[in-house]
């Protein structure tokens, strides 16, 4: 089954797979890869946008890093921005709630 496949690609598939393909996000505490379908770009995101990346990113923090209080409704609310920073602080990054090159970089190491 080909959705079976993808949850346990490793990073060099999504990586033949080009650019914006996502096959295996990141590898989970547990050891199982996590899902989260995007082939588009990731750009700069902040409280107040809608789109498809915040979808994406959204994912990235329920499914690959644990924060289910996040809901993937593709708005960029309270809940994303709390766990955004979270996610920033818990890497070294400055836990200003703003998605950009340096914490895309971090959620797909």
């Amino acid at each position: 089954m080909l959705l079976g496949c993808a949850l346990v690609a490793g990073p060099a598939v999504a990586q033949a797979a080009g650019a914006g393909a996502e096959v295996g996000t990141r590898q989970a505490t547990n050891g199982e890869w996590r899902y989260c379908p995007y082939t588009g770009d990731h750009p700069e995101l902040g409280k107040g946008h809608a789109n498809d990346a915040v979808g994406h990113l959204q994912c990235i923090l329920n499914r690959v890093y644990g924060y289910k209080s996040v809901a993937q409704d593709k708005i960029f609310g309270d809940a994303t921005l709390a766990a955004v920073k979270n996610f920033q602080q818990s890497v070294g990054l400055s836990a200003d709630g703003f998605v950009g090159p340096n914490t895309w970089a971090a959620l797909h190491p």
